[in-house]
């Protein structure tokens, strides 16, 4: 390897006489003759002779005697620490070449004897290239000479492909003879190890050799990550000799000019399509990133020959630009891309030269929303304003985006519309969705099986692009991918969570083009946050609650709000009511809830003390709830304590044991069976069955829990109970919105008998938790406050409602009325009316408007205009409910009224006509009769499908319906209702 070896460094024992002398020139005879013999050792003859003669005696035995080449390994690897402690100090231990130094440390069975196995022939073969790896690392550090070296098998290993010229070199010189020459340096080694041992440390060059280390470090750490993506490293002189292979990463290439070129050139089916720079730790990547003269700038080589693709590396952290994106910018990955991912770009770069890139695609082939059909059906006008806020953000580049849509909103459609326009447009190949929660996940799959978009013709989601849930074992390739945060942390953890994700080949960081996180308030905690670190993918986050946390990991990038606030304004949430009960005496609880579970505000610390209710107290508060449901809810009948009307209510408890004791006093307190209450466990067992039958029966009135019902959709609750403190604001708004979803009247019903409609929800209070975070800004209630159980009434019409009224009044006036025969109400409203009004409603919503049936019916009804029927419960007015203010301000309607309260008039006037002609109708038919013309108020028009959804389905849905009144009785009614009603 070298053209003359050097006098090596030894000095012996022996006298200065003629005999020492010829000793140590033998010595030194049979040093050279040995590195002239080994092929991989040879080189370190200048530095450090020991180091020559273990690694060369390794190499010689590891086939025929695998054990004792083990021992010459070890050997090797403490004369190496030594000469590393010498060299760079004793604090000079971390890194992977010390992690190497201690695998061949490792005892095991040193014996020579015995007949040596393949096993122990594996291993020997593999420490001795750990020792030549090593070896190279020390001739760097000592010399700063980055030349190539490069590891030659020999032929007996069976490694060298046959015909190879290491191959034939090494025919010529036997292992055997190798083998000889180690076995005449026996006696010396002993010699040499004592003078070794002697040696001072030179404290004089630590600084400069522990800076040279450090980069040796980063290279090593580099040349891991590589080979860990499935890169195969090699020096420059490699490459002539080694077959070839998909991505290769050569090391040391220079440039024509002989100027220093990267330290790696990234080659894929043979052709260079990128650089690694690597740096010391502490060094600045970016610099590294802005080498003048980059070959991947257009500017200085042709499309053949550029390299678009540039890494810079410390070993630790990697930097990536794209050359071929849109106004290129550096991102921080995981690990390097793999070479199948490199090969897959370069062919969509020469698909579509204008857009080679995901990102060029969103940004050149993506269509607005209005171009794309999205402006009068399909999406919500908040729903509108996420998703184009949401791709204006990515068209910029920007990574990392958060929605804000409150509960009830329709987060998941919002997603789901994102997902459908990226895949058919963008060509995004994979999209991952994620939830904390498995329910919720059955409910994203059902969302993305029922989606339908624009101009598909009712072609559902799952019919075009497949979608499937991410399994422990199998990673799916379909283009989406639904998990939980914690199935998908298990996978990229290899089952062993704590010890955080690590880097998985079927599932590498650049698997997906997208992550929707739902809920991602609960997702960016400390244990999960690891997941948006290593994917290197843009990351979408819908939430109700933004957390100052969660916008801290979305570099507080929220694109889009729709709060409670606006949800209650436009009828999508009922507003809370708080029902205080007299101060108890509670008892503290250390919490100590996990960091995940509690979602804490960024100024708590995990833990706290908290008051709970419990013992006598707890019967107390449970007696005064009870007396309390008339005042809580006037408008319905209270027949004491059997009767089912009790609301739908949720109580939190403080833990497990407390939700026992709790679940025991409401039954005795109620005077219930276990059919009145369940606890119901949210992680473990099967909430989603008690949560279903809470949902969906008369017979379960309350559920006990500990913890947020997050994703919950159980829109009956009308009662929420706090048995504990909650400290976080951001957990007590979480657990406030299980509460105000709305529901339809007939629905409510179905449910609850003796209901009429849910108008609020009913907040009771005996902890005072409410008055706790009356102070506390949230993005939940940006606008708007919590009010008291006994509020005065709204006063008479305000300033503010005189101008939503002058504002409605304009946008009329500028001709932006609906229809002209739906105003004048001349015939029934058609399916296709209700969706026109729903749009003009959509639009009126929008700037520079701004305004909502709801806010608009309720400043007539407190300015005194409209007249509501006392015998009906007000609900939220909608888009029909507009009409009749429309036909006032026209002069066709002097005292407008709820759209409900002329359904259920002409459904009196109907019956009565009927039975004046003879006709009746048992109480199964009355039934049906009224639940219709309850669907008909609540959405302006009835369609037969309804039959088939609740609270139909509680009595047989449309099989019911035809067994209530036959099959042509049943059809010709329908119609009826139809025209009549509507």
């Amino acid at each position: 390897m070298f053209d003359a070896v050097p006098r090596s460094p030894v000095t012996l024992t022996k006298s200065e006489g003629n005999v020492g002398r010829v000793h140590q020139v033998a010595v030194e005879e049979a040093l050279a003759q040995l590195a002239a013999a080994s092929a991989n050792f040879g080189f370190l003859l200048p530095l450090e002779p020991l180091l020559l003669v273990y690694g060369a005696g390794a190499e010689a035995d590891a086939y025929d005697r695998p054990k004792r080449s083990l021992a010459q390994a070890r050997q090797f690897a403490e004369v190496l620490t030594a000469e590393s402690v010498r060299l760079l100090g004793p604090d000079s231990s971390d890194g992977p070449v010390h992690r190497v130094l201690a695998e061949l440390r490792r005892p095991g069975d040193l014996t020579p004897d015995g007949e040596a196995g393949p096993d122990d022939r594996s291993r020997a073969r593999r420490l001795v290239r750990h020792c030549f790896d090593l070896g190279v690392w020390y001739f760097r550090l000592r010399t700063g000479v980055r030349d190539a070296l490069s590891f030659v098998p020999p032929a007996e290993w069976e490694d060298a492909p046959v015909g190879s010229p290491h191959r034939r070199i090494l025919m010529r010189e036997q292992v055997t003879g190798l083998a000889t020459r180690v076995a005449l340096l026996d006696e010396y080694a002993p010699v040499l190890r004592r003078s070794f041992d002697r040696r001072a440390p030179e404290t004089a060059t630590h600084a400069p050799l522990k800076a040279r280390s450090a980069l040796l470090e980063a290279e090593w750490r580099a040349a891991d990550l590589l080979t860990e993506a499935g890169w195969a490293v090699r020096d420059d002189s490699d490459a002539p000799h080694e077959p070839l292979v998909r991505g290769v990463a050569v090391r040391g290439a220079t440039q024509p000019d002989q100027a220093a070129g990267p330290d790696y050139v990234l080659r894929v089916d043979g052709r260079p399509v990128g650089t690694v720079e690597v740096r010391p730790r502490g060094k600045d990547l970016r610099a590294a990133l802005a080498r003048p003269g980059e070959a991947g700038t257009p500017s200085t080589a042709s499309a053949e020959q550029r390299m678009p693709y540039t890494y810079a590396t410390d070993g630790v952290r990697v930097l990536f630009q794209n050359g071929d994106d849109p106004e290129p910018r550096f991102r921080e990955i995981f690990s390097f891309h793999q070479p199948d991912t490199v090969a897959r770009w370069l062919r969509e770069a020469v698909a579509d030269p204008q857009a080679p890139t995901f990102r060029g695609r969103v940004r050149r082939r993506l269509p607005d929303l209005d171009d794309d059909g999205y402006a009068q059906s399909v999406l919500r006008s908040w729903q509108y304003d996420a998703v184009r806020a949401f791709e204006s953000s990515l068209r910029r580049g920007e990574r990392r985006a958060i929605v804000q849509i409150a509960v009830g909103g329709g987060r998941a459609v919002t997603a789901v519309t994102v997902a459908y326009r990226l895949l058919r447009h963008a060509r995004a190949r994979r999209i991952l969705f994620l939830v904390d929660r498995v329910d919720l996940e059955r409910q994203a799959l059902a969302t993305f099986a029922a989606y339908s978009g624009p101009g598909e013709d009712g072609r559902k989601f799952t019919e075009s692009y497949r979608v499937e849930r991410l399994s422990s074992d199998v990673v799916p390739s379909q283009e989406v991918v639904v998990s939980t945060v914690q199935r998908l942390h298990n996978v990229l953890s290899g089952g062993k969570p704590a010890s955080g994700v690590r880097y998985r080949p079927d599932l590498p960081p650049e698997f997906f083009d997208l992550i929707i996180a739902d809920d991602c308030h609960r997702s960016v905690s400390s244990r999960w946050r690891a997941l948006f670190d290593y994917f290197d993918a843009p990351v979408l986050g819908l939430t109700a609650t933004p957390t100052d946390q969660a916008l801290k990991v979305f570099q507080g990038n929220l694109v889009s709000s729709y709060t409670f606030a606006d949800a209650v304004a436009d009828g999508r949430a009922v507003d809370i009511t708080i029902y205080r009960i007299g101060r108890l005496d509670t008892r503290p609880e250390w919490a100590a809830d996990t960091l995940e579970e509690l979602d804490l505000d960024a100024k708590e610390t995990l833990g706290h003390r908290r008051s709970v209710v419990s013992g006598q107290a707890l019967h107390s508060a449970l007696t005064a709830f009870k007396e309390g449901l008339p005042s809580m809810f006037p408008e319905r009948e209270w027949l004491g304590s059997e009767n089912v009307a009790l609301p739908k209510t949720v109580v939190y408890a403080a833990d497990d044991r407390h939700a026992d004791e709790v679940v025991d006093a409401l039954r005795t307190v109620f005077g219930q069976g276990p059919g009145f209450c369940q606890k119901v466990r949210l992680n473990g067992g099967s909430p989603h069955l008690w949560l279903s039958q809470f949902r969906n029966t008369v017979e379960l009135r309350v559920i006990v829990v500990v913890g947020p019902l997050t994703g919950a959709d159980i829109a009956p609750v009308e009662c929420l109970l706090f048995l504990q403190d909650v400290k976080s604001s951001n957990r007590y708004f979480q657990m406030l919105a299980v509460g105000t979803r709305p529901i339809a009247p007939a629905e409510l019903r179905a449910v609850t008998p003796g209901a009429s409609a849910k108008t609020h929800c009913v907040v009771v209070d005996p902890v005072d938790v409410t008055r706790h975070h009356a102070g506390q800004s949230s993005t939940m209630r940006k606008r708007g406050r919590e009010k008291d159980a006994y509020e005065a009434p709204a006063a008479a019409a305000t300033v503010d409602d005189a101008e939503v009224m002058e504002h409605w009044r304009s946008f009329l006036r500028a001709g932006n009325g609906p229809a002209r025969e739906l105003i004048t109400g001349t015939r029934a409203l058609t399916e296709g009316d209700v969706r026109m009004l729903s749009s003009w409603a959509e639009s009126l919503a929008r700037p520079p408007h701004s305004l909502t049936a709801e806010q608009i019916w309720s400043a007539y009804e407190r300015a005194g205009v409209t007249v509501p029927d006392p015998r009906r419960p007000r609900t939220p007015k909608g888009p029909v409910d507009l009409l009749a203010l429309v036909r006032h301000e026209a002069g066709l309607e002097p005292r407008p009224r709820p759209y409900r309260d002329q359904v259920f008039e002409r459904l009196d006037a109907w019956i009565d006509h009927q039975e004046r002609g003879g006709r009746s109708f048992d109480s199964d038919q009355v039934w049906w009769i009224e639940h219709i013309a309850d669907g008909t108020a609540a959405g302006g028009h009835f369609a037969t499908a309804s039959l088939d959804t609740v609270p139909f389905t509680l009595r047989g849905g449309t099989s019911g319906f035809l067994r209530a009144f036959g099959e042509q009785g049943a059809v010709r009614l329908l119609d009826e209702l139809r025209s009549v009603l509507a």
